[in-house]
């Protein structure tokens, strides 16, 4: 076997795409991987039980393209499609692209080549974010640059998540990234079922724990789709509004995965006080979408929130800097759920309008 021949199946690369109802997106998503510059690709498409017509666009370009293998299934949600993936896949690396998102032509090749001169045990793609034709610089990095992260500083950055959750997001998110199957596959990491949000988090945080370091890469490899409005479905409350709060398994993996370099105390702290930050966002959220339908069941939540003593014992954590809420959480701890679903839609509506 030549020289080349080695390069090219050790650089094998799993791109994961679970699709739902994606017809819209799907062409442009599949479109993009198609035309990589590095040709060692297999794309394993999960179809989760579409009702449009995404599972048979999908299986026309499989037909086209012996790289690409589709597995149709009863709609189980986005976790059990990725695990699908992963079960399936073949290559060294495995790269998650979700139905909606697009790649860059060379976005494969940069994350190889980085992967190559680093061997980090991660590499972490720059996104652009698109709504629409408008395509917006991302406002969370920290680094100026391309960095590598050691041990510490993925620690570090880490804990800057857990006080500004919605801004520190490198790793809050699993696509637009190169993983290792063997630390994925060796240590049974999965995406969680039971969750319907943040279990991007919590397979990360899994991952994190087997990794040395990380690599940020600057450039651009991936666009991701956003929603500025509760169309989409992490947002979207539906009757279950317990699912916005799948932070707190998320926050108890953080947790696991700090335990081992601070202290129980520090821990403490800090998941204290992302409780009461993503509990704010997530009640912002909630009652943007109140309704003459769903205003008592909504009133109903918010009380349980602010009378369980678990949460106001985390109160005590919440330390608020530049541009956090200040007063929702005072009115939390007075039990004033009328200001606070008034306040709450209120930030709503200067959020998410339209």
């Amino acid at each position: 076997m030549t020289e080349n021949n080695k390069n090219n199946i050790s650089n094998l690369v799993s791109i994961i795409v679970p699709v739902y109802n994606s017809e819209q997106y799907i062409v442009r998503c599949l479109e993009s991987v198609i035309h990589q510059t590095h040709k060692n690709i297999e794309l394993l498409i999960t179809d989760d039980g579409s009702t449009d017509n995404s599972g048979k666009i999908c299986d026309t370009y499989a037909f086209n393209d012996n790289r690409i293998r589709v597995v149709h299934t009863q709609n189980n949600g986005i976790s059990a499609a990725r695990n699908i993936g992963v079960d399936k896949s073949r290559g060294e690396f495995i790269f998650f692209l979700d139905s909606d998102d697009i790649m860059e032509n060379n976005a494969i090749e940069l994350l190889i080549e980085n992967f190559n001169r680093t061997k980090a045990d991660i590499i972490i793609g720059n996104f652009k974010s698109v709504k629409g034709d408008i395509v917006e610089e991302r406002r969370d990095v920290v680094f100026s640059r391309s960095n590598l992260l050691d041990k510490q500083e993925i620690i570090n950055y880490s804990r800057c998540y857990l006080k500004k959750p919605n801004k520190n997001l490198l790793f809050a998110y699993p696509w637009g990234k190169l993983f290792k199957s063997s630390i994925i596959k060796e240590n049974n990491i999965s995406f969680d079922i039971n969750l319907h949000n943040f279990e991007d988090v919590t397979f990360i945080f899994d991952y994190l724990k087997y990794v040395k370091n990380a690599y940020f890469l600057k450039e651009i490899v991936y666009g991701h789709q956003i929603y500025d409005s509760f169309v989409s479905a992490t947002m979207a409350i539906g009757n279950n509004l317990k699912k916005l709060f799948d932070f707190r398994p998320a926050l108890v993996k953080i947790g696991d995965f700090l335990s081992s370099y601070i202290s129980v105390s520090d821990i403490q702290r800090e998941i204290g006080h992302a409780d009461v930050y993503f509990t704010i966002i997530q009640l912002v959220r909630i009652c943007g979408q109140i309704n003459a339908n769903n205003r008592k069941l909504i009133f109903k939540f918010i009380q349980e929130v602010v009378n369980n003593s678990n949460f106001r014992k985390q109160l005590r954590f919440y330390s608020p800097s530049k541009g956090d809420s200040r007063i929702i959480p005072i009115l939390i701890k007075l039990k004033f759920i009328r200001l606070i679903i008034l306040i709450c839609r209120y930030k709503a509506y200067k959020r998410y309008k339209s």
